[in-house]
């Protein structure tokens, strides 16, 4: 069965990870830049994991002891990232009885939601999820896309976004705008940069003189 992929906004949102490895580290480290608040809970907490709190103080909290059910209260989504099969079946068990998401690592059967491979540039993010089947192919996929999108295209998406109320002023159909946001983007891609603003609504500005 394929996965839907629902993005939503995590900002603020509170995740519990049970481990304190290099797979949690990872896990940390792709969730953090999106806002949540992380509670790591594990008796050992690796150096990697640590030093993630000199960027991130407000966001990352450490407890350092065994999982406990209680651990899930108030929580948004859980990932258990332990190396004891038989405690990440307790914590996917109790997450399903409370209605909370759960991602078990390497263990789909035990998921209700699986942890995308991201590709981000700013406010752009694509996942990608192989249904739990084949992380390495899906790495592959993430390799291959990272390649072919421009780190600029983050800073070109937000520039377009400022600007997008006043083409929609200009430009009264679909069609039109269409056009002209294509100009834009092929104007990027020829300069091998993001266009400023200003060189954006100089576009505009031509456009309808």
């Amino acid at each position: 069965m394929s996965y839907f992929p629902f993005f939503i906004e995590l900002d603020g949102r509170t995740c519990l990870i049970v481990g304190g490895g290099d797979v949690a580290f990872r896990k940390i480290r792709e969730l953090l830049p999106f806002g949540v608040d992380i509670h790591v809970v594990s008796k050992e907490i690796c150096e990697s994991i640590l030093q993630l709190r000199d960027s991130y103080p407000e966001q990352l909290h450490f407890t350092y002891r065994e999982f406990c059910e209680k651990d899930i209260e108030d929580v948004f989504f859980v990932i258990a990232a332990t190396d004891d099969e038989i405690c990440n079946e307790k914590i996917s068990e109790i997450c399903r009885q409370h209605k909370i998401l759960i991602n078990v690592v390497d263990d789909k059967e035990k998921c209700s939601f699986y942890f995308p491979s991201l590709v981000k540039r700013k406010n752009i993010v694509a996942g990608f999820s192989s249904g739990g089947n084949s992380p390495a192919l899906i790495k592959e996929l993430r390799r291959k896309l990272q390649e072919q999108i421009p780190d600029y295209y983050g800073a070109l998406n937000e520039n377009l976004g400022q600007i997008r109320p006043m083409v929609r002023k200009v430009f009264p159909t679909e069609v039109e705008r269409k056009q002209f946001y294509q100009s834009v983007i092929h104007r990027s891609e020829k300069l091998n940069r993001a266009l400023e603003i200003s060189e954006i609504q100089d576009m505009l500005h031509k456009s309808f003189t």
